[in-house]
């Protein structure tokens, strides 16, 4: 900075340090102006509940002092640091929205030291793309100079859209970013991937930590596109005291069936005399440029009365038109489309066609998966809500993808995953080797330790199997985890083809407990225990587990196998731990309050809990 001061006739320049601004952005001002004009170390204050319109970028400054962009409210007023935000403690925030299918705000190629907190950014229109891009996941960003860096998004509140939904909430394709106290929700999709933290070009590290995440086919995954920067693996990751899940309400027909519904024989047409059948289809727009449909109504016959039919429905919630279907008495089916809640059939031809014979659903998959990625850390989280719809329903999944065939060195390595809750879902964990489908790393070291999976229920659709593991990973430990499932088996192995290795080595399964289910640990052409063990885990070190009520005979000693194992979540008990499984004594506690906050918005962890062993 410049001081200019006049002395007698004399004018004399005096440098002085730079200071940072702060700089106020009223609605109405331009956003992209005051981004632009930032200096490092500035503060760009946002007006609180102003709308700003656009799609933002924030570009690069030199130097490396952090620059804020935030709402201009007290910080008393705020949620402390290390507290999630909601979505009512959001409603003095301004807004960045888009005003179109692009994200609301990005950043430039090589962009560092943002920091975004006290900000709303609702959907794109009809939830197309992403409403955040931190990198670039095109070929743009082919080399890590043009990777962004230093970027940190504390405390905002994204979502999709109630009606359109949101493809991704936050593409992460970055370097040292940090997402930590965000609540980022409704982000849904039908027939295609939709993640609320998602990322596949960014070399990483990257600490999500303390968010609310909500998503229908993922709430967080790294992978599942192929880098466009050569040899890249997302690595040094830390996941940890985030919500992860979905409303249950996704899992119902996205549009109501209509109801209600009456035919009755009126005049003015041309139809043939005999018995006519209707049935109506509700439908509306679902985001990305698809449409939902609804299933039929119940059939309502008719017999036109002077040649034509009437057809009135109840107006289903939400929905934009109506499909009304006929069949005639000679066998035709065709149907019209309206937009009102009746219809009069008059004899005037429709298009060929049949009532739908399911409903649209959001794509359900899976919580939390890895792709291509290393050296991860991921502990004290909630993951809940997973069902079986366009995947069998597991809800936590290593597994290598060489997604478009250009990233064969795609790999998932060295992840601790430790001290987690997963409830409600209809499969555990799943574990894969190699990509199925093409060329890959080769997936290993991956440490489960001190989880407890409950809830892992065939009431949701899928096989509620707690562990499946297959095409040769190496080095899994899975140790001192409570297993709850209601499935036939509690680890399967399999091959996904005869070409492929079916050894899976360095395998660890010990001081886990759980019920033994009909198979157990079992396998692809393998028979319950021991056969499986020596098909597919040859080294294995299997000891100290609890497989409750299975046969001894099948297994290697050291194990147990009485009766008793009961998980108990509702009494009013104290937790008994002792013997295998995971830790809860230690788990459940931190969970329910952990220090500085930093859970404040998870539901409650179960704390009545106990194990009960009559023959310990």
């Amino acid at each position: 900075m410049l001081r200019i001061l006049l002395v007698g006739t004399a004018l004399l320049v005096i440098a002085s340090p730079s200071s940072a601004e702060t700089r106020f952005v009223r609605s109405g001002d331009s956003l992209q102006a005051a981004l632009n004009a930032a200096r490092s170390g500035d503060e760009i204050r946002l007006e609180p509940g102003a709308t700003f319109t656009g799609n933002f970028v924030l570009p690069v400054v030199d130097g490396d002092r952090v620059i804020t962009l935030r709402t201009d409210l007290p910080d008393s007023t705020l949620p402390v640091s290390n507290q999630r935000v909601k979505p009512a403690t959001a409603a003095r925030f301004a807004k960045i929205v888009s005003p179109n299918t692009s994200a609301s705000l990005r950043t430039a190629p090589g962009a560092h030291h943002w920091r975004v907190m006290f900000v709303e950014f609702p959907s794109t229109k009809e939830g197309f793309g992403d409403i955040i891009q931190i990198g670039d996941g095109s070929n743009a960003q082919s080399d890590l100079s043009q990777v962004p860096y230093e970027i940190t998004f504390d405390r905002v509140y994204v979502h999709g859209d109630r009606i359109y939904g949101q493809k991704r909430g936050i593409a992460l394709n970055a370097r040292s970013v940090a997402i930590r106290n965000c609540y980022i929700s409704e982000i849904k999709a039908v027939g295609m991937d939709s993640q609320a933290i998602g990322g596949w070009n960014g070399p990483g590290p990257f600490s999500i930590e303390n968010n609310h995440l909500e998503a229908s086919t993922e709430a967080f995954m790294l992978g599942g596109a192929d880098p466009a920067i050569p040899n890249l693996v997302s690595e040094d990751v830390l996941v940890r005291f985030n919500y992860m899940t979905r409303p249950m309400a996704w899992r119902d027909a996205i549009v109501a069936t209509p109801g209600n519904v009456t035919a009755s024989g009126s005049d003015g047409g041309t139809l043939t005399a005999g018995v006519y059948t209707y049935r109506v289809v509700a439908r509306r727009p679902a985001g990305s440029g698809t449409t939902a449909t609804s299933l039929p109504s119940e059939e309502i016959t008719a017999v036109p009365t002077s040649g034509a039919v009437t057809v009135a429905w109840a107006p289903v919630a939400d929905a934009t038109e109506y499909q009304v279907y006929v069949r005639t008495p000679g066998g035709v089916s065709q149907f019209w489309t309206v937009t009102g809640t009746s219809f009069t059939d008059n004899g005037t031809p429709g298009k060929t066609g049949t009532p739908p014979t399911t409903a649209t659903r959001w794509s359900v998959k899976n919580i939390f998966e890895l792709k291509n990625a290393r050296r991860v850390r991921v502990e004290y989280n909630l993951f809940e809500n997973n069902w079986m719809h366009a995947q069998t329903g597991y809800s936590i999944l290593f597994s290598p993808r060489n997604q478009d065939g250009h990233c064969p060195w795609c790999v998932v390595e060295q992840v601790e995953f430790t001290h987690n809750i997963v409830r409600n879902v209809a499969g555990g964990i799943s574990i894969a080797g190699y990509d199925s489908n093409g060329p890959s790393g080769q997936t290993s070291g991956i440490r489960i330790l001190d989880n407890l999976l409950y809830g892992v229920t065939t009431k949701l659709g899928g096989p509620a199997w707690a562990v499946l593991i297959g095409d040769a990973p190496k080095d899994i430990v899975i140790d001192h985890n409570t297993f709850d499932f209601d499935g036939t088996t509690v680890v399967f192995a399999y091959v996904s083809s005869a070409s492929r290795p079916k050894a899976i080595a360095g395998f660890q399964y010990t001081n886990n407990a759980s019920q033994h289910g009909t198979y157990g640990v079992n396998g692809d052409n393998a028979s319950t225990g021991m056969l499986t063990l020596q098909t597919y885990f040859p080294d294995a070190v299997f000891t100290g587990n609890w497989l409750s009520g299975g046969p001894a005979s099948r297994y290697p000693p050291g194990n147990r196998f009485d009766d008793g194992f009961t998980l108990n979540l509702t009494s009013p008990s104290t937790t008994l731990v002792q013997g295998p499984g995971a830790n809860l004594a230690r788990l459940l506690p931190l969970l329910q309050s952990v220090p500085n906050g930093l859970m404040v918005g998870i539901p409650q962890a179960p704390r009545n809990l106990r194990i009960i062993s009559p023959g310990k």
